[in-house]
């Protein structure tokens, strides 16, 4: 009958838990950002919005497709664009520092910067 724990099993869980605990980590640490900053890029000019977190709304920007985000709870996402394929949509909520999210058919990137920054 084979051992069930040699030594590349317990080397195998040393690894696993060490990387459990590192996400954990990386995880507990993260802050919550107070402000989105929304890049547009459309017809060759580029331009930078503010949005703050704290305030819940609806924001329409226009670009190369229309692209509609939603401020609710401190948090931020792509409810509608008119874009061919609706992958940011399913980016889902931003709030932590250096989250972000992209449509990039229509030229928006959103990014989440924390307090202070």
């Amino acid at each position: 009958m084979k051992k069930f724990f040699n030594i590349n099993t317990i080397l195998i869980l040393a690894v696993l838990l060490c990387g459990i605990v590192g996400l954990w980590y990386v995880n507990a640490n993260k802050s919550s950002g107070s402000k989105a900053i929304v890049d547009i890029r459309y017809g060759g000019k580029t331009e930078r919005i503010e949005i703050d977190l704290s305030v819940d709304d609806t924001y329409h920007i226009e670009a190369a497709y229309p692209v509609t985000l939603v401020v609710k709870d401190g948090k931020i996402s792509f409810q509608d664009s008119k874009c061919p394929d609706h992958l940011c949509e399913g980016f889902g909520w931003l709030s932590y520092d250096s989250d972000f999210a992209s449509c990039l058919p229509a030229g928006v990137v959103v990014s989440i910067d924390a307090p202070g920054q």
